[in-house]
This record gives structure tokens, C-alpha cells and sequence, in this order.
């Protein structure tokens, strides 16, 4: 992402008007407005704009919280953990209150339209957004400088590989036990994938009516994407993690051959 991007979001958050509530997607676009903020020599003022008591720093769920709290970012808020998407942001700062109020929102890298025009339509004076990155099939320098910095490494996805797991779903030509997504735009990138194929249509009636795949969902922003694409969810972990994740897929498992 270049600093152009975010520069202007930074620049209205820092500015008089400043944010009544700044909204945190992921700890990855945290992460990247920070390494961003330093290059532009902005870290101080976005420290204090977002430790005043002027705005109410928002995370949609633990990462990002965790990452804001180990930038030295207080956290006021967060929806309920079964509410952690743009829906449940949107029903956290309702119950705050928006008549009047100005919103930032630092996005991953999609954004979710609903929510802006959510506050605008609750009475809310002005909705500023970015997304400090893009999903994309090629990793750019600074995505790949922003996702090592927390931990991550970058390997880039194989489409004929895809492909092929397309098609033992919807052919059974091997056996598929279980299928885990791990962010919306997994979900999102697999049926683009099978539309290029022409099997956009019978991978969707596999994943609905195959009782045979276990379809699992990281988190409530997961299975709505699964869901908009008419697939069934058959698990989502309490907490949205990787490790919540396999330990509910592992207990499901174990309870279906309790009762077969």
C-alpha cells in the first residue's frame, strides 16, 4: 500500500475535527497505518489523537485490540465475540450513540459498504475510511514488510492447485473430510476461482448438500461470507482463532463419531 492512501486518513484523524469513534478491523491494518505513521513522521500525533478522551477507539475483535494495546493504543471497546463483524461494530456504536458523530474506520482489505452508510443512516455526521491493504494473489514489498513484522510469512497461492481441490469437492474424485476458511475473502477467492472454471454453481451445491465435508468457519465474518454464497456452516470456534478453530473442528468430529 502506498502512504498515499493512508495519509489522508491519518491526517483526518490527527486533524481538529478529529474522530469521535476510530474503528479497528485486524491487527494486519493496525499494524500497517503504525509502519505507516512513522514513515510519514505522524507517530506521536496519532498516539495522542487516539489515547484522548475525545475518541472512542473501537476493536472488532482480540487481535486487533491485542496489536492497538502493543502499540500502546487504549482499547474502550469491542462487540460481543459471536458479534465480531461489521454488523455487530455497527450495533456496538448504536447503542454509544452516532447523532452527530464522526467515524473512522481502518479496514482489512475489503470493505464492508453497510456499516458507513449503517452510521450515516443512525444520525452520524461524517464516516472517513481506508484500507491500509489489498487482497491480491501478489504480495507488494510493503505487504510483505507489514506481515513479517507481526509473525506472518507470505507464500503465494498455487491457482491450478485450487483448481484441482475444486474439483474433487464437486467430483469426489478423492475423499474430502473437512474444509476450513479462514477469512472472507478465502471464501470469496475460492468460488472466484471456480467461476473462471466454469464450476462456480457446483461447488456451491456440493458445499451445500455434501454432508460428508465438515465445512468450518474461523469467525462470524467467515460464515457470512460462506452464507451469502448459499453454502452451509457446520462449525465456528467461540474464540476467532486459528487454534480455537482446528479444536472445534476436532470436537465436532469427535462428537459425530460419538453419534454416527
Amino acid at each position: 500500500m502506498d502512504d498515499s492512501e493512508i495519509e489522508p486518513f491519518l491526517r483526518e484523524l490527527v486533524g481538529p475535527a478529529g474522530a469521535d469513534y476510530a474503528v479497528f478491523m485486524t491487527a494486519t491494518g493496525v499494524r500497517a497505518m503504525m509502519l505507516a505513521a512513522e514513515r510519514l513522521r505522524m507517530t506521536s500525533v496519532v498516539l495522542d489523537a487516539l489515547n484522548s478522551n475525545r475518541t472512542t477507539v473501537v476493536a472488532r475483535s482480540g487481535k486487533p485490540r491485542g496489536e492497538l494495546a502493543r502499540t500502546g493504543i487504549k482499547v474502550d471497546a469491542s462487540p460481543p465475540r459471536e458479534e465480531a463483524t461489521a454488523r455487530g461494530i455497527l450495533r456496538l456504536l448504536q447503542t454509544k450513540g452516532l447523532v452527530g458523530k464522526r467515524v473512522g474506520i481502518l479496514w482489512h482489505g475489503s470493505k464492508n459498504e453497510a456499516l458507513g452508510e449503517g452510521i450515516l443512516a443512525a444520525g452520524g455526521r461524517h464516516v472517513f475510511e481506508c484500507l491500509t491493504y489489498h487482497y491480491s494473489t501478489v504480495l507488494e514489498p510493503e505487504g510483505a514488510e507489514v506481515l513479517g513484522s507481526i509473525g506472518f510469512r507470505y507464500k503465494a497461492p498455487d491457482e491450478q492447485t485450487v483448481v484441482r481441490l475444486i474439483q474433487e469437492i464437486v467430483g469426489r474424485k478423492r475423499k474430502v473430510d473437512a474444509i476450513t476458511f479462514t477469512s472472507p475473502p478465502a471464501a470469496a477467492n475460492l468460488f472466484e476461482v471456480a467461476a473462471e472454471h466454469g464450476l462456480e454453481e457446483r461447488l456451491r451445491d456440493a458445499l451445500r448438500e455434501r454432508t460428508d465435508i465438515v465445512i468450518v468457519a474461523v469467525g462470524p465474518s467467515t460464515k457470512n461470507e460462506l452464507e451469502e454464497h448459499a453454502v452451509r456452516v457446520d462449525v465456528v470456534p467461540d474464540i476467532s482463532a486459528m487454534g480455537a478453530m482446528m479444536n472445534a473442528l476436532a470436537e465436532h468430529v469427535m462428537r459425530g463419531a460419538e453419534n454416527p
